[in-house]
Formats: C-alpha cells, sequence, structure tokens
C-alpha cells in the first residue's frame, strides 16, 4: 500500500492493542454470527458494510513497523483491503479472512463478520452488528462515533499526567492484598504433556430463563448491586470453595460502559484487571458479594492506569469472567445476533454471562486442559450454588449447596457391584484345586515345581505337625519364614487348623520383631532358620523351625477340611516402616475372601497363569499375587531376592520363569525396568504408590497389548479396594486416578464435617463394605474407624489419603493429611508438587519432602529421577518449569537428582533414608560480584536472610530459598539502609539483586543519592 492511501500517520498500539499481542499473534482475528430471516438485497447489503467500514477508522487499521520507532505501528487506510468486500458463498463452516454472507437453506442466511482481534474486541463486533442493521434498513448512523485513534491519543496523555504514579501505586497495593500471586488450581484441570495441551477453546452454555433472571436481579436490587456483580461474585465464590486460600481472578472489563462519548466506538477497549479473590473466615454470600463490588468500582476508577502491556503479576488470571449485553434487539427485520466472541483468549477457564431480552445464558469457556465432563460439571455446581446464594444471602460462602441432586447420587455410588461370595473361605477355595486340578502347577520356586496334588498333601502334613505342638482354633502362628514354597505351606497349614498367622519380615530389626510378636501374642513362632536362634528366655510363645517337620510321619493321617470359618481371624500384619510403633492390622477370613473373589473378577485375574511373586511376606501388596494366582488355579511363581537386585536378573527371571501376571510397586517396576531388552509381562497390577504417567507411557510404547490396573487400598481394607484400567488413548494427569471400586465396597470422600466432598473439592478417603478390616489388635475402638455418617449401624475406615472426585468420575489421589504442611502460612500437600514434577518431561520418580529450613520454617526438597538420556531434564530445567506452574511457597528450595530411590523390604519408597542421603555435589553455580554499592547492599542482606556464604547478582533470590516472610525482612532492610519505600511486589518481579537495583533506581526520587546511602551501609564480606 503507497503512503499517499493513509488517512493519518502512524500511531503506537494502545496498551490494551500491546496486551493481545502478548496473547495473541498480530493476524489472529474473531468473529461475530448474525442470523437473517427472509430475502437479502446482497448489493444494499453490501453498501450498507461499506459504509460501516467508513464509519470506524479502526476497520481500515494498517500494521507494520516504521523507521524510528521500536514495535509494531499502526496507520488508518484510506480504505480496508481485505474487510471492505463482503463475500458470498454457500456455508462452509470456515472461519474466513473477510466478511462473508452464508445461504443455509430457503430464506435463512448467516452473516459471519470475522475481524482481527487487533481491529475490534467483542464488544465492538456487537457495534458492528448493530450499525449494519440499521444502515441496511435505511436508518439513520446517528452522530460521527469516537474513533479508536482519539482513544489512543487519549490514553497517552494520562500516562503523562502527574498523578499517573498514584493511580499506579492502588494496583501495587491491591495486589498485595494476597501474600504472594496465587493461580486458580483447579482439581478438574488436567496437564497433558502432548505439544497441543491447552489448545483450542470450547464453550458450555447454561440458559437462565426469564424467571431466574428476574430473581436474579431482584435479588441483587436488594444486596444493592448489578446482575453482573451478583454473577461474578457468585462464580468467584464457587471457585474459592474448589481453590481454597484464594487466587488471582481476571476480570474483563470494557470501559466503553463508564466513558458516554465512547459507546458505539470500535477498537480495543477490553482489558482484564486483576481481582484478588479471598473469602474471610465466616464471610456471608451477601459481605462478599458487598467487597467485590466495591474492589469493581475500585478498579473502574484506576483502570486506565492498570499496566496491562507490562503487568506486575507473573500470575496466570485463568479465573476470568466477563459479560455481554445483546439484550438490545437488531434494527432490522428478521435479524439476530447468533454468536458473538467468548472472553479474550489469556484465560483459560473463564464465565461469560450473555444477556439477550429476559434470559441469560452462562457461557464457561475453557481449553483443552478441562474436560467437557469438568465443564458440565462446573455449570451444575455454578447454577447450584446460585440458587442457594438467591434463596440465603446471608449464608457463609463455605456453606453454600453446590451439590446438585443428580451429583450427589454419583457420589454416593462409588460402590462395587454386587458379588456372592459364598461361605467358604479362601483356603477351602485353594485346596480344593488338589481335586478339581490335582497335576496343575501350584508353585514355582528355585529348587522345582509344587502340583496342587503335593501342595494339598503338603499342607495336609504340616496342619497335623502343627496340631501336636499344641495349633488349633483362634491360636496366632508367626512365621518367620521368607518368601518361598515353605511360607505358602505354613499360612495354608495354619488356616487349616482355624488359626491366624502373623509374618516376620527377615530384614526387620530385632527391636521391631520383638515389638509385633509381643503385640500379636503368636501360640508358636515357625522359622526356617537352620539351626535355631535357640529360644528366647522369658517369652510365652513355642518355638519351631520347619527342620525338625518332618513330613512322612504325617503322611498316613485321612484328610479333613480346613477348620478356618468366614468369621474367624486369617492373619495380622503390621504397619509397614522401620520407626514408629507398629499397628497390627487383624483381617478375617470373610474379608480375604471377599477380596479374592472380587479381585478376580474386577481384573479378569483367571486369564493369568503364571504370577510372579516379588512382595515382602509382611505386606498384603503381594496379596495380589499370593490369592490371585492360588484363588484361580493358576501357578504361583516365587522369586529370589536375587532376581529382584538389578533390571538384569528380574529380566531373567520374568522370560526364563515364563511370568505372564505381576503385582509391583510402580517405582520399583521403573528402576526394573531399565534393561536392554526389559520384559512387561500381559497382565501388570500396579500398587502401594501412586502410578506416574511416565511409566505408564513408557510400558505402553514397551508393551502395547499389557493390561495394566492401578490398584489402590490400605491394609485396613484387605489389600485394595479400588481398581483402574488403562485404557488406550484416555486423557492422563501426573498420575492414574482410580475408577472402580470392587464388589460389595464403598469408597467415599468426605470433608471435614463428614459431609459428602464435592467433585473438585479435597477430601479424606473413607471405605466401608465388606472388606472392612476388625480392626487394630488390641485397640477396638481406634478413632480411624467410625461410625457411617450416611448408612447407620455400618463402619468406615478413616484412609487419611486425601483425594478429589473427578468429573469424569473415579477418584484422583492427592497425597496424605498427614503429610501436609504449612509454608508461610499456606496449606501445602507435597503430593500435589510431586504431580507437577511428574508431568514434565524427562522425569521418571518424584518425592517431595518437607524439611526444616535455616529460619525455623518448612521448605521443599525435591527428589527426583530423571531419564538417563541426553538432554534429560536437570535442576536448572525443572527450577524454570515449576516457577512458571506453581506458586513461590510450593516450589521446592532444594533439588536432589538420584539415580534411584532407596526402598523398604515391600519395595515402597524409604523417605527416611531418602531424606538422609547426602546432597550429591551440584556444579558450581557462576558467581557474578556486584558492581555498585547497591547492587553489594543487596547482595550481603539477600546472603544474611538466606543464610549463605554468598549470593551473586544474578541469583534468583527465591531460587536460593527466598519467601514472602523473607521478602518482608529484605524490603525493610532496603527502607532502613537507602530510606526508600518498597512493595514487596517489587521484590517479587525483581528476584535477583541485579534486576531488583534497577528497579530501586527508577523507584528513587534521587538514585545518586541512593547509591551515596548504599555505599554508607556496612557490607558483609564475601568470598
Amino acid at each position: 500500500m503507497e503512503p499517499a492511501t493513509f488517512a493519518t500517520g502512524s500511531i503506537p498500539l494502545s496498551p490494551e492493542q500491546q496486551a493481545l499481542l502478548l496473547q495473541t499473534s498480530a493476524t489472529d482475528r474473531h468473529a461475530a454470527v448474525i442470523g437473517m430471516e427472509g430475502d437479502i438485497d446482497v448489493p444494499r447489503l453490501q453498501r450498507a458494510w461499506q459504509a460501516v467500514v467508513e464509519r470506524h477508522e479502526s476497520l481500515r487499521l494498517v500494521f507494520g513497523h516504521e523507521t524510528g520507532y521500536r514495535g509494531l505501528r499502526q496507520w488508518v487506510a484510506a480504505e480496508s483491503p481485505v474487510l471492505s468486500r463482503l463475500a458470498v458463498s454457500p456455508y462452509s463452516g470456515a472461519d474466513d479472512a473477510q466478511p462473508r454472507l452464508h445461504r443455509i437453506g430457503e430464506g435463512r442466511w448467516q452473516l459471519q463478520l470475522s475481524v482481527p482481534r487487533l481491529m475490534a474486541d467483542a464488544e465492538s463486533l456487537q457495534v458492528l452488528c448493530h450499525d449494519l442493521a440499521r444502515a441496511y434498513a435505511g436508518l439513520d448512523a446517528g452522530d460521527e462515533p469516537f474513533q479508536y485513534r482519539q482513544y489512543v491519543t487519549w490514553r497517552r496523555e494520562l500516562a503523562d499526567e502527574a498523578d499517573a504514579g498514584q493511580q499506579q501505586a492502588y494496583w501495587t497495593g491491591h495486589l498485595q492484598a494476597l501474600p504472594e500471586p496465587l493461580p486458580v488450581r483447579l482439581a478438574c484441570r488436567h496437564d497433558p504433556q502432548d505439544a497441543g495441551a491447552g489448545q483450542g477453546r470450547h464453550a458450555r452454555r447454561a440458559v437462565l430463563p426469564a424467571p431466574e433472571a428476574e430473581r436474579i436481579a431482584a435479588r441483587a436490587r436488594s444486596l444493592g448491586t448489578t446482575p453482573q456483580v451478583l454473577l461474578q461474585a457468585a462464580w468467584w465464590a464457587l471457585l474459592t470453595r474448589l481453590n481454597p486460600g484464594g487466587f488471582v481472578g481476571g476480570w474483563q472489563h470494557d470501559c466503553r460502559q463508564d466513558y458516554e462519548p465512547m459507546q458505539g466506538a470500535v477498537g480495543v477497549f477490553g482489558k482484564v484487571l486483576p481481582v484478588a479473590v479471598s473469602v474471610e473466615p465466616g464471610e456471608s454470600f451477601a459481605a462478599f458479594t458487598a467487597r467485590i463490588a466495591a474492589l469493581l468500582e475500585g478498579h473502574v476508577d484506576a483502570q486506565e492506569y492498570w499496566p496491562v502491556a507490562n503487568p506486575p503479576c507473573r500470575s496466570q488470571l485463568e479465573a476470568g469472567f466477563a459479560c455481554i449485553d445483546g439484550s438490545a434487539p437488531l434494527p432490522a427485520a428478521g435479524w439476530e445476533i447468533l454468536e458473538l466472541p467468548g472472553p479474550m483468549p489469556c484465560f483459560e477457564l473463564a464465565m461469560q454471562v450473555e444477556w439477550y431480552g429476559s434470559t441469560a445464558t452462562l457461557a464457561l469457556f475453557h481449553n483443552t486442559r478441562y474436560t467437557e465432563a469438568a465443564a458440565l460439571r462446573l455449570l451444575e455446581q455454578l447454577q447450584v450454588l446460585l440458587q442457594s446464594a438467591l434463596a440465603r444471602p446471608e449464608t457463609e460462602v463455605s456453606r453454600l449447596a453446590i451439590t446438585s441432586e443428580d451429583e450427589r447420587r454419583g457420589l454416593l455410588n462409588h460402590e462395587g457391584p454386587r458379588l456372592e461370595i459364598g461361605a467358604r473361605t479362601t483356603a477351602h477355595h485353594v485346596l480344593a484345586w488338589g481335586e478339581r486340578r490335582p497335576e496343575a502347577v501350584a508353585l514355582v520356586a528355585a529348587d522345582g515345581t509344587v502340583s496342587y496334588r503335593d501342595l494339598v498333601r503338603r499342607v495336609h502334613a504340616l496342619s497335623c505337625w502343627f496340631e501336636a505342638l499344641g495349633v488349633g482354633q483362634g491360636h496366632v502362628v508367626a512365621l518367620d519364614v521368607g518368601r518361598s514354597v515353605d511360607h505358602v505351606v505354613a499360612l495354608l497349614a495354619t488356616w487349616h487348623r482355624g488359626a491366624a498367622w502373623v509374618p516376620l519380615d527377615p530384614q526387620w530389626p530385632a527391636a521391631r520383631r520383638e515389638a509385633v510378636l509381643r503385640d500379636a501374642g503368636p501360640m508358636l513362632v515357625l522359622s526356617d532358620k537352620t539351626p535355631p536362634d535357640g529360644p528366647h528366655a522369658g517369652v510365652p510363645w513355642r518355638e519351631a523351625t520347619l527342620a525338625a517337620f518332618d513330613p512322612r510321619a504325617y503322611a498316613a493321617h485321612p484328610p479333613v477340611e480346613p477348620l478356618a470359618a468366614p468369621d474367624g481371624l486369617a492373619y495380622l500384619l503390621y504397619t509397614s516402616g522401620s520407626t514408629g510403633t507398629p499397628k497390627g492390622v487383624a483381617v478375617e477370613h470373610a474379608q480375604l475372601l471377599n477380596y479374592a473373589a472380587a479381585v478376580s473378577h474386577a481384573l479378569a485375574l483367571d486369564a493369568g497363569q503364571r504370577w510372579g511373586w516379588t512382595g515382602s511376606v509382611a505386606a498384603d501388596l503381594g496379596h495380589t499375587a499370593l490369592f490371585g494366582a492360588l484363588f484361580n488355579g493358576a501357578a504361583l511363581v516365587v522369586a529370589q531376592d536375587e532376581d529382584l537386585r538389578d533390571p538384569a536378573a528380574f529380566a531373567r527371571f520374568m522370560r526364563t520363569r515364563s511370568v505372564d501376571s505381576l503385582k509391583i510397586v510402580p517405582s520399583h517396576l521403573d528402576a526394573l525396568l531399565e534393561h536392554e531388552a526389559p520384559v512387561v509381562p500381559p497382565l501388570l497390577v500396579l500398587g502401594g504408590e501412586s502410578t506416574p504417567r511416565a511409566l505408564v507411557d513408557r510400558l505402553v510404547r514397551l508393551a502395547p497389548q499389557c493390561r495394566i490396573y492401578n490398584h489402590y487400598g490400605p491394609t485396613e481394607t484387605t489389600v485394595g479396594v479400588m481398581v483402574h484400567r488403562v485404557v488406550a488413548g484416555e486423557e492422563r494427569g501426573p498420575a492414574l486416578p482410580l475408577s472402580e471400586p470392587l464388589a460389595n465396597c464403598r469408597v467415599l470422600v468426605l470433608d471435614e464435617h463428614l459431609q459428602l466432598a464435592p467433585a473438585g473439592v479435597l477430601g479424606e478417603v473413607y471405605v466401608g463394605g465388606a472388606q472392612l478390616c476388625r480392626g487394630y489388635v488390641g485397640d477396638g475402638a481406634h478413632p480411624a474407624f467410625i461410625a457411617d455418617p450416611l448408612r447407620p449401624g455400618e463402619r468406615l475406615y478413616r484412609t487419611g489419603d486425601l483425594a478429589y472426585v473427578r468429573p469424569e468420575g473415579g477418584l484422583r489421589l492427592a497425597g496424605r493429611a498427614d503429610h501436609q504442611v504449612k509454608i508461610r502460612g499456606f496449606r501445602v500437600e507435597p503430593a500435589e508438587v510431586e504431580a507437577a514434577l511428574l508431568a514434565q518431561p524427562g522425569v521418571r520418580q518424584a518425592l517431595v519432602l518437607p524439611q526444616t529450613a535455616g529460619d525455623g520454617g518448612i521448605e521443599l526438597l525435591a527428589c527426583v529421577v530423571v531419564e538417563a538420556a541426553e538432554g534429560a531434564a536437570d535442576e536448572v530445567a525443572l527450577r524454570e518449569r515449576l516457577s512458571a506452574l506453581l506458586p513461590r511457597h510450593m516450589q521446592p528450595s532444594a533439588y536432589r537428582l538420584v539415580d534411584a530411590f532407596p526402598r523398604l523390604p515391600n519395595g515402597k519408597i524409604d523417605r527416611h533414608a531418602l531424606a538422609a542421603l547426602p546432597v550429591a555435589v551440584a556444579e558450581a553455580r557462576r558467581l557474578v560480584a556486584p558492581r555498585t554499592a547497591l547492587e553489594a547492599m543487596l547482595t550481603s542482606s539477600m546472603a544474611d536472610l538466606l543464610k549463605r556464604e554468598q549470593v551473586g547478582i544474578e541469583d534468583d533470590f527465591f531460587d536460593l530459598g527466598g519467601h514472602s516472610l523473607l521478602v518482608i525482612k529484605l524490603i525493610a532492610r532496603i527502607r532502613q539502609r537507602v530510606e526508600l519505600e518498597v512493595a514487596p511486589r517489587v521484590v517479587f518481579d525483581h528476584p535477583t539483586a541485579a534486576e531488583l537495583a534497577e528497579a530501586l533506581r527508577h523507584l528513587a526520587p534521587d538514585p545518586v543519592r541512593l547509591e551515596s546511602l548504599a555505599a554508607s551501609t556496612p557490607v558483609r564480606e564475601t568470598t
């Protein structure tokens, strides 16, 4: 285009346009759609559109660069090279680069007005629809509209006014309403790793009919506010329920509503203003709404001074709210607006209220990080909360109902199918295979195989010996026998006598072994050690060794039925770990039988023919393999300790023993797969800890046909109560969900009031049903077992596990209630930080441990196992990625990259051993020395506060362990030493001494005096 075709010289972009360029490209477009009925005079429509383009200079803007100016510039052209012509074509559904009229049927048309975002915002498109309808109808266009270049000029003049600094300080003060700028972090949001994560946007709508809209208007009047503000307060009140602790929301506001001369103008006037959203303790919805209204009013007064192009807040304002008013009908017969653009593209999640006539529509816009089910559930919860707030606005926000009857039914329906399991015990089922499949292999060990016929014979002989030793119904036998054929025979023989067994792990310290024996009170301790250790003086139990057992002495004894009864005690298991007082979990035969039958039904375990038994005998993690095999007449392949010590040995064990089914701890399996030819069985059950997405992706690559199940359940609920099968193509978060309770089991997520936690609200997992254990040894009234608040007469077990109910159904575990820590006043769940780490490329395993910081507070240590490949994640990369995902208080202060995690005998990660590992010597960071007195003062102050020897001017204060409380101390030192008042936000946005010094020079009235004061301050010497 020649310069002569420009109607004006170049002008800079407005702050609103600059902000848009941070979110989209200069060529990004959006559109409005007008529906038309009847005959359309196309030439007349073309002339009407040309008149609209001539009326609004913004539609003729041309963007480019000009010598001597930085950044993009804009000119007003004499005519638009793209928008002047209106095309006509059959409907294609395409987003055209110019206005296009589509004929969609006889007498039915749709006009798509597509314009670049930098030319016109959503409100402007609505203006264009009305102006076009008025021009087509031959109506007077009215006064000359306010042109966008006038607005740009006005904004530049405002920036130069004397009180601009005061107005900008308003925003600094507002953002200090929260200690740190918290983004919204909803549980229903997932973080897919694929390149297209978060791309694209969808809308889900719920229409509020006229009577409902009138109720909203009436209640808004009674509260002294507007319907828009009331709905905005309701939306953010819901998000405070799903995101406790407060957040920074984004309010999309159009200043044309506040200045009458600008109404009817076309351009980019909308901006996103940040609102610090939190609910005070005990605050009612009415009070919350009034506070939001006051905040918004203050924002309107200072809106032109919000630095939209360079905001001092790094948070992602995803909790958006916008409002459009399409209630005025178009002034052309048969015309109506069918579609207007959604909220600005900066939002991942935003509620837009659309008013059309007497009705209102709640439109929830979301990107692909929110599933359709999540969006629909949020819409439903908002409507329920709105009804509750309209009826009782004095209700505390934290007590407003958000659960619909439909959702409540779903929350109550976390119950497995009904399954008839019969009155026999697991012992009866296992030993029956001796008649049904006598020649089938029951056990495979290093020294040979055992058929089911031989297994029954061995069990019967050992049972007879037990009888001779005095073992009978109601007794407990302690099995000091490692993972072996002998262990299986001994536990079945114990049941055959009607007794229960308690396993002793060979790797337990002597003190723990003694504590378990004294608590369990066994009648007999059976050992596989030869020669025996000898009798223990003063112990009340009898000791025997398998070396003293001669099966030939009992070969002639006729077989009898097992004495085990459904209500009898099957086994005692003691809580795993190496410290603390162990608790004995008492499991009855009926509970174990339900597990064996239910898990076989849910996971089709009868398809497995050779189960690898790799778990510790002292934990029930291995019971899935143990009873999954024997209950279904399959072979149990016993792994030796040597088979699990390195990847090569494990691969050899899996291959040579033809193992086709396995239950194992995820992180243990991940370590054992480090082999050039790893073996993955056709059936894999993962349990004992959260299953990371990286491991699942790895397994799918290695063995696409493998059936993978996630399995969950505390020992108190008999091995496991929930499962989830990995489905090809399913969206996977950082860890696998749990979707299906086992038969006859019930799983609930309850809040602190023992009420059902709605979808997306963090709660605690409670379990009831057929697998709930008898209780703890010697403590029948332990507070972990409570009366079911929803079913009188039944019990629940409080697991201590935190979880969210997923909108799609099932649960997502979120750590432990007893692992939660408070960091600088914020409640932090380390499992959430672990999930963020596991979502990063190259991270295979992650564990986050709270530790005592140098100032006596709590900080987080991230222990990470990364891929052993070129370009794998390192500490610097992980710090950078987590800084963009998590608020400051949730970011680890230190990282420990290790080759593998130390483990307990049951395969779980040994947290205590991991915390005690020496920190690897990291590559020394390059310290850049101060160049000025001010930088020297700042680095010295930072080093003192962080209790470090030295800090360089390019070191990030927060990466070194800084947090909001230390920020307060730092700005106090700055005020004391250089007599300058500094807002905490300045430090958050300038975390290095070099950046902070530059910011202080800009803030100081006299930069020379600033350096002089800094030079007079004693500075600690550094080396």
